[in-house]
């Protein structure tokens, strides 16, 4: 169905774009429409930039990652982290 839709609509679009040129005001439409285009592009562009999450409101680390990234952890230590949080995940889950 989104398929058909598109090509529905790039067929409108097409055929519009024939008469417009046929009736000779395809160049006027076309120095009216980029100008609004870039403009609705933009101001998209900056709402989702201003919607972005933050990369300073992450939720921390869980205590295995901050382990394992810590390179002066010994690798027990890191397995015994790992295996913490699975024994607790799997309480919580029970």
């Amino acid at each position: 169905m989104r398929t058909a839709a598109r090509i529905v609509l790039a067929g409108w679009l097409l055929a519009a774009l024939t008469v417009l040129g046929l009736d000779g005001r395809l160049l006027a439409f076309c120095a009216w429409a980029t100008p609004g285009s870039l403009l609705v592009l933009a101001a998209g562009a900056v709402v989702r930039q201003q919607l972005a999450p933050s990369i300073l409101d992450r939720p921390p680390l869980p205590e295995r990652y901050r382990v394992a990234d810590d390179l002066t952890q010994p690798l027990a230590a890191v397995v015994a982290a790992a295996e913490q949080e699975a024994a607790t995940g799997w309480q919580q889950a029970r």
